[in-house]
């Protein structure tokens, strides 16, 4: 990450002595370039948090230039590997709306496209909540969210 020197200088030109600019986080690996903290510290108290808020960008939109709509998904499913068909959805209904087509398609193919956007996003849930176990110390919880996650994988397949 690059510094910013007027920042820096403004950050710097009131610091006490005793007291330290650190950089903190991405706490996760899948977190980098989505948040970064600024820490202002005088020995371990906290004085000032600053956030940098970012963003996840993957060069998506440039590598779809010269790719068909059909080739596209991949690159769409892949954006949230949880939950990755939502995302398939929110792009194929804005590649039927701008072809004028959304009106034309039956409601069963709304019907089918809501519960899978639903069991995906139950299978999310069930990771969150099942890691969230692991992290206070409880493994079984975690075993069985992922248990129950493989059955909605089995139905998605």
């Amino acid at each position: 990450m690059q510094l910013n020197t007027t920042r820096y200088a403004q950050l710097t030109e009131g610091l006490k002595p005793e007291e330290m600019i650190i950089n903190m986080g991405p706490q996760h690996p899948s977190t980098h370039g989505v948040l970064r903290l600024e820490l202002i510290t005088d020995g371990e108290i906290v004085k000032e948090v600053i956030p940098h808020l970012g963003y996840l960008h993957r060069c998506f939109e440039k590598h779809c230039e010269s790719l068909s709509y059909q080739q596209i998904i991949p690159f769409v499913d892949r954006m949230d590997y949880l939950a990755s068909m939502n995302n398939n959805h929110a792009f194929v209904m804005g590649v039927e709306r701008m072809f004028g087509i959304d009106k034309e398609l039956p409601k069963r193919i709304e019907y089918i496209r809501v519960l899978v956007c639903e069991l995906n996003r139950i299978s999310s849930h069930l990771i969150a909540i099942g890691t969230y176990g692991i992290d206070i110390g409880a493994f079984t919880p975690f075993l069985w969210c992922f248990r129950d996650r493989e059955h909605i994988m089995n139905m998605l397949e």
